[in-house]
């Protein structure tokens, strides 16, 4: 069987690890020059029907392949490739993407961050990916947990987030629980009374959260939306790492209108905003836990327009 054939045959929406079976795609093979082999290598395909791909066309829009001190992305661009080679120690903070069938993994770089969408159907080998750069951006031996972690009731959060939890406990990842938010009605503190009565009948509600810590990183687990609609079904899940060592600013800011605490956490790969109900018991130890991360800017704003 030809090459062009054995591609087509194995081509579908799932991104595929390179091996002798699954070489990478030829428009990128000569952009393939290093010696050093790769750690992992992973082509993402071109989101299309497979009725309307052939052999001989080029059916991969991206190839990953990662090194033990950087990784380099390749991107298709109609006939031409774009190769970017990114430093690990460069990734700011790393999120997963997942709503369905839909996932991205976007890395936070200075200027711009990197996003590589794939299909879920693929999530063995790109969560494979998100483990190795993450085991190399990682530059501080781990702690030892010793703050108590915030009481979760049941009930708190979804069945889904609750079984979230209970694995990186299962599985001894030395992440432990700073807070958590469950999904809550948003409140009407200095609403106007159409404000009110939209509100209600909207059903807009505060979707659940929880910010995690091995002491080297963050991990902040949400629904990819802060509010949602009564008639908006959410099926999202994002998750992103944060190495501490590249926070470098936090704010508290107070939203009357939601009754609600917004934080956001800045990095020089930009900035992500994580919102909590103002009536939240374990937010004051997770702003305790942040004030003490050293060279971190802390500030404090109150908005109640």
């Amino acid at each position: 069987m030809d090459a062009q054939r054995q591609e087509y045959d194995r081509f579908g929406p799932w991104a595929i690890e390179i091996s002798g079976e699954d070489p990478p795609p030829p428009l990128f093979v000569p952009y393939l020059t290093r010696a050093e082999p790769a750690l992992l290598g992973v082509k993402i395909p071109r989101q299309i029907e497979r009725r309307d791909a052939h052999p001989g066309m080029d059916l991969y829009d991206h190839l990953v392949c990662l090194y033990e001190d950087d990784l380099i992305v390749l991107q298709r661009v109609g006939r031409e490739v774009r190769s970017e080679t990114y430093r690990y120690r460069d990734v700011q903070y790393l999120c997963v993407s997942r709503d369905l069938l839909r996932g991205n993994i976007r890395l936070g770089l200075p200027g711009r961050p990197c996003d590589l969408p794939y299909n879920t159907v693929s999530n063995g080998p790109m969560l494979r990916l998100v483990d190795l750069v993450r085991q190399r951006y990682r530059r501080h031996d781990l702690q030892a947990p010793s703050e108590r972690e915030p009481e979760v009731h049941e009930g708190d959060l979804s069945f889904y987030f609750e079984g979230l939890l209970a694995t990186e406990r299962q599985q001894h990842t030395g992440m432990r629980l700073l807070a958590a938010q469950g999904t809550a009605p948003v409140a009407s503190h200095g609403m106007t009374a159409a404000r009110r009565l939209f509100v209600r009948l909207a059903g807009r509600r505060l979707l659940e959260s929880m910010h995690l810590t091995d002491d080297r990183e963050l991990m902040v687990v949400g629904r990819g939306q802060a509010y949602a609609d009564r008639w908006q079904g959410v099926y999202g899940v994002d998750v992103c790492y944060i190495p501490i060592d590249n926070l470098r600013g936090v704010t508290w800011q107070d939203d009357a209108k939601n009754a609600a605490i917004n934080l956001t956490l800045r990095t020089g790969g930009g900035t992500s905003v994580h919102v909590f109900a103002d009536d939240n018991l374990s937010i004051a130890s997770y702003a305790a836990f942040l004030s003490a991360l050293p060279d971190v800017a802390q500030e404090t704003k109150a908005d109640h327009q």
